[in-house]
């Protein structure tokens, strides 16, 4: 089951009224992708009146340099400034106003459901709640949005597996940065426990076929999603979508040695979005297509 929606939408007079998730207005002029507990869009550079009380718990960061005026929480408005890998953040609920000219952004947002569970707190049961206001640039903030316009651009290459990890890195990190519970969530184990990190894998390999999800797998573990997928990287030196990435190419290997089977038939069972996304991962991966792999296997006399 595909669970993203792809929205283009075009704000009235250059305004980003939020009220509610998508804004459905169809045109060239930005981009949305949803899942039933987040977003990610694209807003493009331009003059913008912004005011709005967020339905989400939001989390924004750009290109280059934004600057005006802006306030949160009906603040008087101030000087306002954005540096490209910073980010600002607006609670759900919280209101956020600028007159600004923006550079290129990324809006990531996140569901309540998405934020309870992201990391792992040291008191059960305390609700996350973040913090609006800004944290400046860091060194893989302007990454991410290079990553989420690749994402776009590249015709959503990972879908909802990809999305949620990119999702849940820069969530993570914000929590950690600015929110109530800074100082209350545990630090992310060093390595994954080898029967862990072995449930992990043979719960990856079972279900390749499905729409995974990095909360599911981590939940196998008993890990938070942002905890686990930095542990599962310091153990095998390879992110949990990379990870799934690879099995899923080794797999279609396999699938494409009956010849009986057509391409869009491999890519399902080896779990691709579609035959589009496979061919991709051939080439990044392998330097080939798998239409020229299963013809260079179907050359190879056995020995």
């Amino acid at each position: 089951m595909n669970l993203r929606q792809e929205f283009l939408f075009h704000p009235p007079e250059d305004k980003i009224p939020l009220v509610q998730p998508p804004l459905k207005v169809q045109s060239q002029w930005g981009r949305w992708i949803e899942t039933p507990e987040m977003m990610v869009a694209i807003i493009p550079s331009g003059k913008l009146e912004v005011n709005i009380r967020s339905p989400l718990n939001l989390v924004v960061t750009s290109f280059g340099v934004s600057s005006g005026m802006a306030a949160f929480n009906a603040d008087q408005l101030q000087a306002y400034q954005a540096l490209p890998g910073g980010f600002d953040i607006v609670p759900q609920g919280s209101t956020y106003s600028s007159v600004e000219d923006a550079s290129c952004s990324v809006v990531f947002g996140y569901s309540p459901s998405f934020l309870s569970r992201i990391v792992t707190v040291e008191a059960e049961g305390q609700t996350i709640e973040l913090q609006p206001g800004q944290i400046s640039k860091t060194y893989w903030g302007l990454n991410v949005a290079i990553a989420m316009q690749e994402f776009f651009d590249n015709g959503q290459i990972g879908g909802v597996f990809y999305l949620e990890s990119v999702a849940t890195a820069v969530l993570g990190q914000i929590i950690y940065r600015r929110s109530n519970l800074s100082r209350q969530i545990k630090r992310p184990p060093e390595f994954l426990d080898p029967n862990l990190l072995k449930s992990a894998l043979e719960y990856v390999r079972a279900h390749l076929s499905q729409e995974l999800s990095l909360h599911h797998i981590a939940a196998t573990v008993g890990f938070s999603p942002y905890h686990f997928a930095r542990a599962f990287k310091a153990t095998t030196r390879l992110s949990p979508y990379q990870y799934v990435l690879r099995c899923r190419l080794e797999l279609a290997q396999q699938l494409l040695q009956n010849p009986r089977k057509s391409l869009a038939e491999v890519a399902g069972e080896a779990g691709f979005g579609n035959q589009s996304h496979m061919t991709s991962v051939f080439r990044r991966l392998l330097n080939t297509t798998p239409q020229r792999y299963r013809q260079e296997i179907g050359s190879i006399e056995p020995t």
